[in-house]
């Protein structure tokens, strides 16, 4: 196996013209050797054949016959044989862009530099989001049954006491990040992270037993277990156009989602945490909580932009 080979997994779900731009996006790094993978997550028939259209001939694309998810999808597309073995896996959001040519060469160099460091990724950029990078939350720290059940929830995390966990869970004592550092952290952001092929042999890959959310904190802590630590590179930067997996706009509520993300958090608590059925209870609780907060919040903000759609109407005649 080449010491420094790394192979990109693309995880697509009906964008394939997305897709698209990202491999273009990355066929510009200088890295070498670099080989390309798109895992398609179950698009519709239309959106699969474009997307064999849309990808350079050189770019392996493997489809599910069923949605699985990103951990599931990352994994079919980092074991697959269909591309020569590699030291390194880039696991990609396909609504990626990477402006900095240099990127794949400096998340290499830090796991290169550091034997403790698995995992690593750089600063994501939001489009559409004013923050810069360095002071947006990039990653966090490996959560405790209280910071999940708080720093997770929509009305827990506004009250004042629980402010100080919410911060110290998303680094907000680092931040800003100083840019032109490799800082050694809990957690990577999942939008793209580059890990050591061995490292995930280790752990017998990703955990599948999610389908959206938690990825990022269940890496984190099958790394901590194992004595070792992530990286978060702040010389290079990606952009990141949020959303297009979900289909969610900024602020939107969907049922469906959250209840992924509940399921998430619930295997977290039993698999990592070890929670017994009185926390998980209490979890549920406090979560169902969420749920009709959310839901009626969502029900109220309808209900005001059509009575400012109305009122728009009425102005203009």
């Amino acid at each position: 196996m080449p010491e420094r080979r790394v192979r990109a997994v693309i995880v697509n779900h009906n964008g394939a013209a997305i897709t698209a731009g990202c491999l273009a996006s990355l066929a510009a790094q200088s890295y070498a050797p670099l080989d390309v993978l798109v895992v398609d997550d179950c698009s519709t028939p239309a959106e699969w054949t474009l997307l064999q259209q849309l990808k350079p001939r050189h770019v392996v694309a493997l489809r599910q016959s069923k949605p699985r998810g990103y951990a599931a999808s990352l994994n079919l597309g980092m074991r697959s044989t269909e591309l020569p073995p590699a030291a390194f896996m880039l696991a990609m959001n396909n609504d990626i862009s990477l402006p900095d040519t240099e990127t794949v060469r400096k998340l290499a160099d830090a796991l290169q530099e550091n034997p403790r460091r698995v995992a690593a990724s750089p600063l994501v950029c939001h489009v559409g989001v004013v923050l810069q990078p360095e002071t947006a939350i990039q990653v966090r720290r490996v959560p405790d049954f209280k910071t999940v059940l708080v720093a997770h929830s929509c009305w827990l995390r506004r009250l004042p006491r629980f402010r100080g966990l919410c911060k110290r869970y998303t680094y907000d004592d680092c931040r800003p990040y100083q840019l032109g550092l490799r800082l050694d952290c809990e957690t990577i952001n999942g939008a793209l992270f580059l890990v050591w092929t061995s490292f995930l042999e280790s752990i017998g890959f990703l955990d599948e037993n999610t389908f959206l959310y938690m990825e990022e904190q269940i890496l984190g802590a099958q790394i901590k277990r194992s004595n070792h630590t992530a990286c978060l590179v702040t010389s290079t930067y990606v952009d990141h156009l949020q959303g297009t997996s979900t289909g969610l706009r900024s602020g939107a509520f969907r049922p469906l989602m959250w209840l992924h993300q509940v399921r998430s958090e619930l295997w977290y608590l039993r698999a990592y945490l070890a929670s017994g059925p009185m926390h998980r209870g209490f979890f549920l609780l406090v979560r169902a909580v969420d749920f009709v907060a959310k839901l009626g919040l969502q029900v109220w903000q309808d209900i005001r932009g059509k009575v400012h759609a109305i009122a728009g109407t009425g102005d203009m005649r």
